[in-house]
């Protein structure tokens, strides 16, 4: 059986639709209000001036007219609310009201007649300043057994300029990256590292938001030095001060070609005269002082002796 709802349904879809027209072309002839949240935007602030408190993204405007026009709003989003800070130094405050609305499309009757939320406003301003600081790598990689990350992740650029309040860019020291999280690594790499954004209460911008790292990546190996120098500091100037041994041997573990290009002048050892003691007579252990990403281990000797010569020539150990 047939269903009669289904009987000359294109004539009955037709008739739906045009009905469906003029209803909606009268009704939106038709004045109405409507409340819609618009963007709040600063204008002729000074050069020399930057807000340091929260300003709200937007305010709760009732506009009133056509219901066409209203639609039109509605789906454009283009209204805004100003806040001209031309007079405005340290600090400003006003009570919202709808001439500060702007509706760019001149050819729209809305009208605000009331912001609702927020009531008035209140500012502070700083002076603006700006300063390079350095950029701070965030670096967690963790390589395959037996490889290591030599030295710090090179960075590109390595700084950057902040603008922002005074109060707030002094007390920034570096502008960290978001993490770089990489496991199981056995090579070099790079790869672009977003800059952590600050809070936008701050008011602080950057003018760049990414930069390039560079991670060295090297199999370990390690190499025995030997004969290496031990000398003597803060010694007193009346003092003629030696170490004995005068060398020392030790094992080196790093980098690959870190170590390859490593010779004995860049591990340094030494032992400090001021720590010794009357008390100490035997052996003092040494100072080792090695390149960033080396270690060392099996220091030969591990204590030496310091033979002092004073003014009559006669030698003391201490």
């Amino acid at each position: 059986m047939k269903n009669p709802l289904l009987e000359n349904y294109r004539i009955k879809l037709v008739v739906i639709t045009v009905a469906t027209v003029f209803w909606f072309a009268v009704v939106t002839e038709n004045d109405y209000s409507y409340e819609l949240d618009i963007p709040i935007f600063v204008t002729n602030l000074l050069p020399t001036k930057t807000l340091s408190s929260t300003l709200p993204a937007t305010a709760r405007v009732r506009f009133e007219g056509r219901g066409k026009a209203l639609l039109a709003l509605m789906f454009t989003r283009d209204a805004y609310l100003e806040l001209d800070l031309a007079t405005a130094r340290n600090s400003f405050e006003t009570d919202l009201n709808p001439a500060m609305v702007h509706v760019p499309r001149r050819n729209l009757s809305v009208t605000a007649r009331q912001v609702l939320a927020p009531n008035t406003i209140a500012l502070k301003l700083s002076t603006l300043q700006t300063r390079a600081v350095p950029i701070l790598p965030v670096n967690e990689v963790k390589t395959l057994p037996g490889y290591t990350v030599v030295g710090d992740l090179s960075l590109e650029p390595d700084s950057v300029l902040i603008t922002g309040p005074e109060e707030f860019i002094k007390k920034i020291s570096a502008v960290p990256t978001q993490p770089l999280r990489a496991k199981e690594v056995s090579r070099s790499f790079d790869v672009n590292l977003a800059l952590q954004a600050f809070p936008d209460s701050m008011w602080i911008t950057l003018p760049l938001h990414q930069v390039k790292a560079a991670v060295d990546v090297q199999k370990i190996i390690e190499l025995n030095l030997q004969e290496i120098p031990v000398r003597v500091k803060h010694a007193p100037a009346h003092l003629n001060v030696t170490v004995v041994p005068s060398t020392l041997a030790l094992t080196v573990e790093g980098g690959e070609r870190l170590l390859l290009n490593l010779n004995r002048e860049a591990v340094s050892a030494s032992i400090d005269f001021s720590h010794a003691t009357d008390n100490e007579f035997e052996g003092h252990p040494p100072e080792i002082v090695t390149p960033p990403g080396v270690r060392y281990r099996n220091v030969k000797p591990a204590l030496f002796k310091l033979m002092m010569e004073r003014g009559n020539h006669a030698p003391s150990r201490h």
